[in-house]
């Protein structure tokens, strides 16, 4: 299972590389006259309204490539390995080596999912602020966004993509531990990392004011030097 897992991986890889780092000649986009597609995920907002594959290739596959999941691997590895959980025979240095692994093998199963359900379903993975008023009215449209996606017509309906990137990192994690292989394990880790998508829901929803107020803060308890 936990081979038949890593090829999966591999094969998705391996397809998905080339639209990523050159984002032309093999896309559809190329094809039809329109300009080249060049890959930059910080610019997402200026994509299509309706995500193109190319679009949503960069949007979803760059994460696995990006600074900050690379240093999250490795925290948790570090954290995991100090912990001995999930359990491991051994606790060698070897060993975080693997966990650091076993993590990066769910994070690209939870981008697959997502990606593959958003794409076959067409949803935005992109966050839109919700323009309401007040903390509750936005914290309820923040975590509704997770769980509804808007179709063609504006109408809400469920949101498949969340749901699959969640089960597909909750259960690639029965095929990579010794101990932890359990569905009801699976299923747990799944709750956890749907959890992981309503936090940073509310995080896209209020991080700009939070960032407002961080002057203001350092501002009002900044002492300035009486000399």
């Amino acid at each position: 299972m936990k081979l038949l897992c890593r090829l999966v991986m591999l094969a998705v890889f391996a397809s998905a590389s080339p639209l990523v780092v050159a984002g032309e000649d093999l896309l559809p986009e190329a094809n039809s006259g329109a300009a080249p597609f060049h890959c930059n995920p910080w610019k997402s907002q200026i994509f299509s309204a309706n995500l193109s594959f190319a679009e949503r290739v960069c949007l979803d596959f760059s994460q696995l490539a990006s600074p900050s999941v690379l240093a999250g691997s490795a925290a948790m590895a570090g954290w995991s390995q100090w912990r001995n959980n999930p359990h491991m025979r051994r606790t060698d240095s070897d060993d975080i080596a693997v966990r650091f692994e076993h993590l990066y093998e769910r994070r690209s199963a939870r981008i697959t999912g997502e990606f593959l359900a958003g794409y076959l379903h067409h949803e935005d993975p992109r966050f839109h602020p919700s323009g309401k008023q007040g903390v509750w009215r936005r914290t309820g449209a923040a975590l509704l966004s997770v769980m509804e996606s808007p179709d063609e017509n504006g109408k809400a309906r469920m949101a498949f993509a969340p749901l699959a990137g969640s089960l597909g990192s909750g259960l690639t994690t029965m095929a990579l531990y010794q101990r932890q292989n359990s569905i009801g394990y699976g299923l747990e880790r799944s709750g956890i990392v749907y959890s992981r998508y309503l936090a940073r829901a509310l995080y896209h929803e209020f991080s700009p004011d939070l960032w407002s107020l961080a002057p203001k803060f350092i501002r009002k308890h900044h002492t300035p030097d009486s000399n």
